[in-house]
């Protein structure tokens, strides 16, 4: 089973803007930008990879070493992960994450993906909350490709039985959306 990483990266970045910073995915992080952490991490699996951008977002795409840039005029989540997996259509399944969610592990990348390849829907889950990634197999292409605006695929996890994969790994709940989150983030480390 052909399975691609879909790392969403086409945000505004408003919440962190609002707080004082800059764009979120460039801000640093222990000396490297956010996105960069991601990226390396999801590039680790060996497995093909896929960032979706927006077009203006010149400093982000020079980030995206180790992958496929998919660019989209993204209106919100639902728009960047239809980009997505449009550019990676012959792949079987897909396991979606977010650019910042510079925490989560390659092994528990791996261990959603070893998931997909039993289950048609399934999803990180640190005691009991639920995160990222998420994994969709082939049945869910014309549901995620006509997916469009903010509300993402939350929908379909509502809809259709999703397999949760338990993990201890925070950084599957751990997303950056202010710099406050950041700064508690690194205080952490």
């Amino acid at each position: 089973m052909r399975i691609a990483i879909l790392v969403l990266a086409a945000g505004f970045s408003r919440r962190f803007r609002e707080s004082g910073g800059e764009h979120k995915l460039l801000a640093s992080l222990n000396g490297k930008p956010v996105l960069q952490h991601t990226l390396e991490h999801a590039a680790a699996t060996g497995l093909d990879l896929f960032v979706v951008t927006r077009p203006e977002e010149t400093e982000i795409a020079a980030l995206i070493n180790a992958g496929r840039s998919v660019i989209c005029n993204s209106q919100g989540i639902g728009d960047s992960i239809a980009a997505g997996v449009k550019a990676s259509a012959d792949y079987d399944g897909w396991l979606i994450t977010l650019g910042d969610m510079p925490f989560l592990t390659v092994e528990s990348l791996l261990a959603v993906a070893d998931a997909l390849r039993h289950a048609p829907l399934v999803r990180a889950e640190v005691n009991g909350e639920p995160g990222h990634p998420v994994g969709f197999q082939r049945p869910f292409y014309p549901a995620l490709i006509a997916l469009s605006g903010d509300t993402g695929a939350r929908a379909l996890l509502q809809r259709a039985p999703c397999q949760a994969v338990k993990l201890a790994d925070k950084g599957c709940v751990l997303d950056i959306d202010t710099r406050s989150d950041l700064q508690r983030f690194l205080r952490a480390l």
